[in-house]
């Protein structure tokens, strides 16, 4: 699928025009490829639950590729990019090279069968009339909210919310309404915010970290329709819970082998 892509990069950034099939078949000889090494492979669902623990959170990694992409803003200003519409039946765009080879990679995950370039070419002439109308619009302005946020603007005003009926035609913008602040002690939260809780630790140990880090004392611990915990549970069931890590006593619970959440009331 690489070639495809790149010939299709090179026409949209105006690069120079080379024979990437040619390129592709030589790089075995100008780089060496290498093994990793120290790659441990989980074996067990507690190993692969202990790897995830281990792991950078989703938040880490997505701070992380913002700083580089910031850092990368004025190199992109350069670019050059022109518009590569979509054109099936010229084959040396190789438009539909890389529509045939996605297609069959999602296809070959979803054990459906593949089709070839010749079917895949009839199939997308059908679809063009659906993929620009409101499909492209609503994807369109996604996107543009998507910018807003990856150049991190905070000013809720910058940000839109759209309605369109492209039968009338109609279109409107309006601006979105912040979710509403709440307040314990000097910390500000919304219905969005989250506490991120690594590893797996006893209900003990999670009671303690919100008493002891946030001031809050948890009343009650529930999974779905499940009560994990509650402060006026027995005494003696209570502290039976309170020793079991949190993984065990949502499959002890729940009676299910794996639940990814709980809620904190």
């Amino acid at each position: 699928m690489r070639g495809p892509i790149f010939e299709i990069f090179l026409k949209i950034l105006r690069l120079r025009k080379t024979n990437l099939r040619l390129s592709l078949l030589k790089l075995p000889h100008h780089y060496k490829m290498y093994c990793s090494t120290g790659v441990k492979i989980a074996v067990t669902e507690a190993e692969a639950e202990n790897m995830h623990n281990d792991d950078e959170s989703d938040s880490d990694k997505a701070s992380v590729i913002l700083e580089e992409l910031n850092a990368k803003m004025d190199q992109l200003k350069s670019l050059n990019i022109q518009v590569a519409d979509f054109e099936k039946d010229d084959d040396t765009n190789f438009h539909m090279d890389f529509i045939t080879a996605c297609s069959n990679a999602r296809a070959a995950s979803y054990r459906i069968a593949p089709a070839n370039k010749h079917k895949t070419k009839l199939i997308a002439g059908k679809i063009i009339p659906a993929i620009a109308t409101t499909t492209a619009v609503v994807a369109g302005l996604v996107s543009i909210e998507m910018y807003k946020m990856i150049q991190g603007l905070k000013d809720v005003e910058k940000y839109k919310n759209a309605f369109l009926n492209l039968a009338l035609p109609f279109f409107a913008f309006s601006e979105p309404i912040l979710a509403p602040k709440n307040k314990y002690y000097e910390v500000e939260w919304t219905l969005w915010d989250r506490y991120d809780i690594k590893g797996d630790i006893t209900l003990q140990e999670l009671l303690d970290i919100f008493e002891n880090d946030h001031k809050l004392e948890i009343s009650m611990l529930s999974q779905g329709v499940c009560m994990l915990y509650a402060f006026f549970m027995p005494a003696d069931k209570r502290k039976e819970r309170c020793g079991m890590k949190i993984s065990e006593l949502v499959e002890l619970v729940t009676k299910k082998k794996k639940v990814p959440t709980a809620t904190l009331r």
